[in-house]
């Protein structure tokens, strides 16, 4: 269905609304931005596509969830060379988690945590996450190309993740003492 004037109004209204809830579910099952920006993308074309089998009387966002972990699965098929990729039946756990758990105001919440705490990172550190996380560089290629031994920038990660860890933790907590 790609007829703009046969899409009801109210898919429209849920469809745009649910956007930074299904960008922070995809994001939680896939772990890169970059990718999962691209993979809502995706998702959208796809729910537009199907808007006609949406029962307006049941809740827009199981179904859309529904949608959006098809879309991660179907990426994840493409992608099953690379070792970034999660295996199925983690997906399948975060993404019962996410849908049932704390919801997707968690979500979002945890994706602002990581957005600000990413930004708090120093230039080094935060090019380093952005060519290993991002641009799916290994880290085996980035010492080459650092001149570094592999096992001396995988501590570096190590460090990095588990100061993420800490300010994302701290940062939730003072996000719900607020």
């Amino acid at each position: 269905m790609s007829d703009v004037s046969k899409v009801p109004i109210e898919f429209v209204q849920r469809l745009t609304a649910a956007q930074s809830a299904l960008y922070a579910f995809i994001c939680g099952l896939m772990g890169g931005l970059e990718q999962a920006a691209d993979v809502l993308q995706e998702t959208n074309l796809v729910l537009w596509n199907r808007a006609a089998e949406y029962d307006p009387d049941r809740p827009f966002m199981p179904w859309a969830y529904t949608l959006a972990r098809w879309q991660v699965m179907a990426w994840r098929k493409k992608q099953q060379r690379s070792r970034l990729v999660l295996d199925d039946d983690l997906v399948a756990k975060v993404a019962a988690e996410m849908e049932s758990g704390a919801g997707a105001g968690a979500a979002e919440a945890e994706l602002r945590a990581l957005e600000r705490c990413l930004a708090a990172l120093p230039g080094r550190q935060r090019e380093l996450i952005a060519a290993r996380y991002e641009r799916g560089e290994t880290v085996r290629a980035m010492a080459a190309r650092l001149g570094q031994p592999e096992n001396a920038l995988a501590a570096v990660f190590y460090r990095i993740r588990r100061a993420l860890h800490h300010c994302i933790t701290t940062s939730m907590a003072t996000e719900e003492t607020a």
